[in-house]
């Protein structure tokens, strides 16, 4: 203990004029040279945020899966929408976003549309009040239209459900 107290007083203490005058003293900046201007910091700073959050998106990050999102949406409607949803969903699954989920409705496998539902079906409550009528509206031209019972005895209990 004695030991410690030693090397304290030996050491040279600083006076509190010292003290400020260190505190007020501009800290060395790296040279203007080795800085960024505040726009490229600024892009660098965004592009390293995209980057992270492709990361975590995995294979539906990568701008492949937007390419392959921005195919299905320019197919649908089309007689290349269910070969092209196809591929989609053999590479990418099931999507997250509402609006492709919305796309995939229409989709002519009665299995996958059934799954499509189900999962509109579990994210209908954070939707806001027009995606929840669009749901809706979708929902009774399957329980109308849809060639398969199956697809359109669902549609019909989650129309129910969600009323």
């Amino acid at each position: 203990m004695s030991e410690n107290r030693d090397r304290d007083e030996e050491r040279e203490r600083l006076s509190w004029r010292e003290i400020d005058q260190r505190r007020d003293r501009p800290q060395r900046r790296a040279p203007k040279s080795e800085r960024l201007p505040a726009k490229q910091a600024e892009w660098v700073r965004k592009l390293a945020l995209r980057q992270a959050e492709a990361l975590f998106q995995g294979k539906r990050g990568n701008p492949a899966y937007q390419a392959a999102v921005k195919s299905l949406e320019a197919a649908h409607g089309t007689k290349k929408f269910g070969a092209v949803a196809r591929k989609f969903l053999a590479e990418y699954g099931l999507p997250e976003a509402w609006g492709t989920l919305n796309l995939l409705l229409d989709y002519p496998e009665a299995a996958v549309v059934l799954e499509v539902v189900e999962a509109m079906r579990g994210r209908w409550q954070e939707r806001s009040r027009v995606e929840q009528k669009g749901f809706e509206g979708r929902l009774r031209v399957l329980a109308l239209t849809s060639r398969d019972a199956e697809v359109r005895r669902r549609a019909e209990e989650v129309l129910a459900e969600i009323k």
